[in-house]
């Protein structure tokens, strides 16, 4: 197996393994806040990477970038917006609306990673615009519309985390980024969750809905995305975290009724058309 299959290989199995966390997560909202959850699931992450760096004898290092703490603010807002936007939608929609992700990518990696802008990619990105805004039937429910702008908010979020991890994996270890991140997590909930006065540590069902979480996206899917990130170019690695709403519909079905509406069905379409539209060969970009 080359590098790069490797590397494909990586990211396809972290996009499996990550695409549980919006049904655990929802699951979660039945007794904890958005803001619970996401000190919870920072919390879980946090400890098992410790527990991981322990048992490989990885070695601490003090990192004194600036943009390893700026990747840590926008990797904690990422993931408390996640769990609000869940408290308002399905995980299924919040998976489609979380496919925006791309869009943000490629304009991140254009901007930051000085990865070149093909103008073919503009028609996938209107399409997945539209397929975003079908999400919410503009019916004017407020839930609808707060769920809308924290996914699509969680998504530019962890699009931006990712993006800075890209430039910032070269010459640090995966499990030493994670470390950080989920660290700076936990400090900043948590000050917020005691500060709110929600701190509990008395376990119920929603701890165990974010501690499965936790490990499928805090600490394992995002461990084989930096690892596989590592291997091959930011553009190819987006394009396979596209997948995600077919595994979350999957996982999904035996647990939600997932309400197949016209409007659903077409905004399906247009996103996995972008998608497909995206991975259609382009010019070749400057990286990896």
């Amino acid at each position: 197996m080359s590098r790069r299959q490797y590397g494909f290989l990586l990211n396809i199995l972290s996009v499996a393994v990550m695409a549980v966390t919006p049904v655990m997560n929802k699951f979660s909202m039945i007794t904890l806040s958005p803001l619970a959850a996401s000190f919870y699931n920072a919390l879980v992450s946090l400890i098992l990477t410790l527990v991981t760096i322990a048992f490989t004898k990885t070695k601490l290092v003090w990192i004194k970038q600036p943009i390893i703490w700026a990747l840590g603010l926008t990797n904690c807002l990422g993931i408390f917006l996640q769990y609000m936007s869940l408290f308002f939608l399905d995980p299924v929609s919040v998976g489609l609306v979380g496919r925006f992700y791309i869009v943000f990518a490629i304009l991140l990696s254009v901007l930051l990673l000085r990865e070149r802008f093909d103008r073919k990619e503009i028609v996938p990105i209107v399409l997945c615009m539209i397929g975003t805004a079908l999400v919410s039937d503009f019916s004017g429910d407020v839930n609808n519309i707060l769920g809308l702008a924290c996914a699509l908010g969680y998504t530019f979020s962890f699009a931006l985390t990712n993006t800075l991890a890209k430039k910032t994996l070269i010459n640090i270890d995966e499990k030493i980024l994670l470390l950080y991140n989920q660290g700076t997590a936990v400090v900043i909930l948590g000050g917020f969750l005691l500060g709110s006065g929600q701190l509990s540590l008395a376990p119920n069902l929603g701890m165990g809905a974010v501690a499965i979480s936790a490990f499928c996206s805090g600490f394992l899917g995002l461990l084989l995305f930096y690892r596989g990130l590592k291997l091959i170019s930011f553009r190819d690695a987006n394009l396979i975290r596209a997948l995600n709403p077919i595994f979350v519909l999957v996982y999904s079905l035996p647990f939600f009724t997932i309400q197949m509406t016209p409007a659903f069905l077409l905004d399906g379409f247009c996103i996995i058309l972008s998608i497909v539209w995206m991975s259609l060969p382009m010019k070749k970009v400057g990286v990896d």
